[in-house]
């Protein structure tokens, strides 16, 4: 075998190609019941890019983004390319890095991040992103091995991620963190 030929097809490699319809199957699953459990509002300044979750290459979820395509919200599960283990996930990005920036200088990702993270003690923390080369701003992540210690592993999933989505919503961080993006000087006060 060449270089240029690339790795040969193992076992593994077979075994996954079989086993990642079940797993997407399982994982929709878990996305649709959080969904159930809270979708954003009809009135919401953000609105479902694709009714079909993607994209599979690093993630399998949701996006929402605002109408100037500022912010992007994702629900669902997240892996890297360096083979980290799957996490399920909430997060907020900018559309890129000089945006991040402009939100970071207002404290928007750490108000939104402490706010929603208020609404939601009981599952877990929200993060905020400081890296000036990110374009994440906030988020909540749980590897999704902790769920696995769970009597109904999927229910819990299902309730970590809507809880999140909830939390995002119902404490005014997603409303402070478009107002940032946007540079609108006031926005919902600090909280």
């Amino acid at each position: 075998m060449t270089k240029d030929q690339g790795e040969p097809i193992v076992l593994e490699d077979l075994a996954a190609v079989v086993r990642l319809p079940a797993l997407y199957r399982k994982v929709r699953r878990v996305l649709e019941v959080a969904l159930e459990s809270f979708r954003p509002p009809s009135d919401a300044p953000l609105q479902l890019v694709d009714e079909e979750p993607g994209d599979c290459v690093l993630e399998y979820g949701w996006h929402w983004q605002d109408r100037d395509g500022l912010l992007q919200l994702f629900v669902g599960m997240s892996w890297s390319e360096q083979g980290h283990d799957p996490i399920w996930e909430v997060r907020v990005e900018a559309a890129d890095t000089g945006l991040a920036e402009q939100v970071r200088l207002t404290r928007w990702h750490q108000i939104g991040a402490r706010r929603a993270g208020a609404r939601f003690s009981e599952w877990d923390r929200f993060w905020h992103e400081e890296d000036g080369g990110s374009p994440l701003l906030v988020g909540a992540s749980a590897a999704c091995t902790r769920f696995l210690e769970d009597e109904d592993p999927e229910r819990a999933a299902s309730e970590y991620l809507g809880g999140a989505l909830y939390a995002l919503w119902a404490s005014g961080a997603m409303d402070g963190l478009l107002a940032a993006a946007r540079g609108e000087g006031g926005g919902p006060q600090h909280g």
